[in-house]
């Protein structure tokens, strides 16, 4: 049999619009079983921006983007604010130590940070909580914290900006990045304007160029063209 097809999901772990194309990935996840396997790489924001998402920024996008999937796991930051988290880097570094587990198990622990963050908040910065959300992805955990103790993820996420970022000059979290070097960014998602003067407050939004399922036909055809191309 031949191998799954990789495809280069290049996206912030805090960004609201890359946590709705998880879920859709999350749902199509079966169907394409065997012929795609999606590769997180760690297109840091902080990395661009030199400072954590803003905690308003997402208050604003969020509540419009979740229309877009009524099913999606979120809830308003329900914690302090002291507790909100200062980086993602410890986040990164665990998707890429689960990835040494496997490519489904880096899938498994992006989307457990992010249902962590969007619906529990969660503080992902912390060690303990990583530590646990690798248990309930059922990662190997002795090896996953040997790992994440080492720092053998931390090179690899920096450099792995630098290449989104620089190299490849992605327009933004999250774009696929296709076999062929074709680049699919925010598919089938709308485009929030905000204001960055005003507290980051909503001044505009186009819709998406999609509804419902038909969404993930948006997908299914960008996984068919991988796959023929490969």
């Amino acid at each position: 049999m031949a191998e799954p097809v990789q495809v280069a999901l290049y996206a912030d772990l805090s960004c609201p619009y890359a946590f709705v194309t998880a879920f859709r990935l999350r749902r199509l996840r079966d169907e394409y079983r065997g012929r795609i396997a999606i590769v997180h790489k760690s297109l840091a924001l902080e990395y661009v921006n030199r400072e954590p998402t803003p905690k308003k920024v997402l208050d604003n996008e969020l509540p419009l983007l979740a229309l877009e999937e009524p099913d999606l796991p979120y809830q308003p930051w329900h914690r302090p604010a002291s507790e909100w988290p200062v980086t993602f880097w410890p986040a990164f570094e665990a998707v890429k130590c689960a990835e040494r587990q496997g490519l489904d198990k880096a899938d498994d622990m992006a989307w457990a940070i992010r249902v962590a963050f969007f619906r529990d908040s969660a503080c992902v910065s912390m060690r303990h909580v990583l530590i646990d959300l690798a248990e309930q992805a059922e990662l190997d955990l002795d090896r996953f914290v040997a790992d994440f103790d080492a720092g053998v993820g931390k090179a690899q996420v920096i450099e792995e900006a630098r290449e989104g970022w620089e190299r490849l000059r992605v327009p933004g979290s999250p774009t696929f990045v296709l076999p062929s070097g074709k680049q699919y960014s925010g598919l089938g998602l709308p485009e929030i304007d905000l204001d960055v003067e005003q507290h980051h407050r909503v001044i505009g939004m186009t819709p998406a160029p999609c509804r419902g399922d038909a969404c993930l036909d948006l997908y299914r055809r960008m996984f068919d063209e991988a796959v023929q191309s490969s």
